[in-house]
């Protein structure tokens, strides 16, 4: 597997949020982006995860030998979330990881919802409707969605946002497991964070050194 971006640089309205970012990530790391706020780490992690196009620079993906050129292409590899990712109020939490499957284009059984739903504490809501659900149990449901195809790159947007002790326990596990199997990027302000799953930082406070090793 091979990830990795090229020069990268992002401007709105004529201000550079940042330029020539170039970093190669290594299978088998978890990697934070770090900086203060407004230092653009969403945006690079939305670049990164193709829901964005950089304004210089390019994306490199190849899975078995083969270049990903289109985002549509990476899509089936990632898995993301982020604070601002919409979950559909009126239904419940299974119909909500159902419908995202089909988006997907993924086949899952009602048992492999339901164990997704286990991993992330909410079996018991399964048949819950959202609109009940507290922010932490949001973000939960929001993990599920971002495992729903078993991704080989995992990309988090302050993934302990709302949990508690227990919940963020859990997101270490998703992410210790996530390294085994591929490559984890995450985006914190929270320096415990950047110390815990830092192997590799990128940092939006100053250029990145070198690349993932």
């Amino acid at each position: 597997m091979k990830f990795k971006m090229e020069r990268l640089a992002k401007a709105y309205s004529g201000r550079t949020i940042f330029k020539d970012l170039s970093y190669q990530f290594t299978p088998g790391k978890s990697y934070m982006i770090a900086g203060a706020n407004g230092s653009g780490k969403s945006t690079l992690l939305r670049i990164l995860g193709g829901l964005i196009r950089p304004t210089a620079g390019k994306i490199t993906m190849e899975i078995h030998g083969r270049a990903l050129e289109h985002p549509h292409e990476r899509g089936q590899y990632l898995g993301y979330i982020s604070p601002d990712l919409n979950l559909y109020d009126q239904l419940t939490a299974f119909e909500n990881l159902s419908f995202f499957a089909s988006l997907k284009g993924v086949d899952l059984s009602r048992d492999h919802i339901i164990a997704l739903l286990a991993e992330v504490q909410l079996k018991e809501n399964t048949e819950q409707k959202v609109a009940a659900f507290s922010t932490g149990m949001k973000q939960r449901l929001k993990l599920a969605y971002a495992l729903l195809h078993q991704p080989l790159i995992l990309l988090l947007d302050e993934p302990t946002t709302n949990l508690d002790h227990r919940g963020k326990e859990m997101v270490e596990r998703i992410i210790i497991r996530q390294r085994e199997k591929g490559i984890v990027v995450i985006a914190s302000n929270e320096p415990e964070e950047v110390e815990k799953y830092g192997e590799g930082i990128i940092s939006l406070d100053a250029q990145p050194v070198g690349a993932g090793t």
